[in-house]
């Protein structure tokens, strides 16, 4: 299939052709990217109460007390290069210091080794997706069960990891798929080319070409 010619994208083991994908991110609750992806992800190496606070708008339901705890955990943290992008966090990669995906396990343990009772795997993924919204896919519950069967298949392959860690291996899977097919570009193309009578729809729908590519998946699993 050439570049920029799919039609089709494979998520959590689900083809979406590109129009039914559009049909979702046109769907999307407008007010969620203007409140949590389009800030952005703030100052490199630090986190903030507000910003953890905005996970909330996608619904991390963490606590004032929560939010203290990834504050003050953040604060002796090793941050990973806010640029980073999961598709070059190869499981595969010799695990020396620095290396991607060894760098991701590290700071994910970092927060989950010490958190307190309620804060778990879905709280911790959303506030490191803020921070680092290329490289850490939003690890819910909703999208665990969806990636479960592909998480699963992984084991043979790497025993020696856990369901989460072969989940973003999943996610990524996904990911450099997508790319190499040209179905990202593809969608990118037809949401900066989205036309409707609804001015407004227009431009929310066209401001979704500003989302990372994990984050546009991501959407795509819902």
């Amino acid at each position: 299939m050439k570049q920029g010619t799919a039609q089709t994208l494979n998520v959590a083991g689900h083809v979406r052709n590109l129009e039914d994908a559009m049909g979702v991110l046109e769907g999307y609750p407008r007010k969620t990217p203007a409140a949590f992806d389009f800030l952005g992800a703030g100052e490199p190496g630090e986190l903030t109460a507000l910003e953890v606070i905005r996970t909330r708008k996608i619904s991390s339901r963490i606590s004032n007390k929560e939010v203290a705890f990834f504050v003050e955990t953040a604060a002796t943290a090793s941050w990973i290069n806010p640029a980073a992008d999961l598709a070059n966090a190869d499981p595969d990669a010799v695990p020396v210091d620095g290396q991607l995906f060894a760098s991701m396990t590290d700071l994910y343990w970092h927060f989950a080794e010490n958190a307190p009772k309620g804060v778990s795997f879905a709280k911790i993924s959303k506030v490191l997706h803020l921070k680092l919204p290329s490289l850490f896919p939003i690890l819910d519950s909703h999208i665990a069960r969806s990636y479960a069967p592909a998480a699963k298949m992984l084991r043979r392959d790497y025993p020696q990891l856990g369901w989460r860690r072969r989940t973003w291996i999943a996610v990524r899977n996904d990911l450099l798929e997508a790319r190499a097919s040209g179905a990202l570009d593809e969608l990118r193309r037809r949401l900066r080319s989205y036309e409707s009578d609804d001015i407004n729809k227009q431009h929310e729908v066209r401001l979704l070409d500003g989302l990372t590519d994990l984050r546009l998946l991501d959407i795509l699993v819902w």
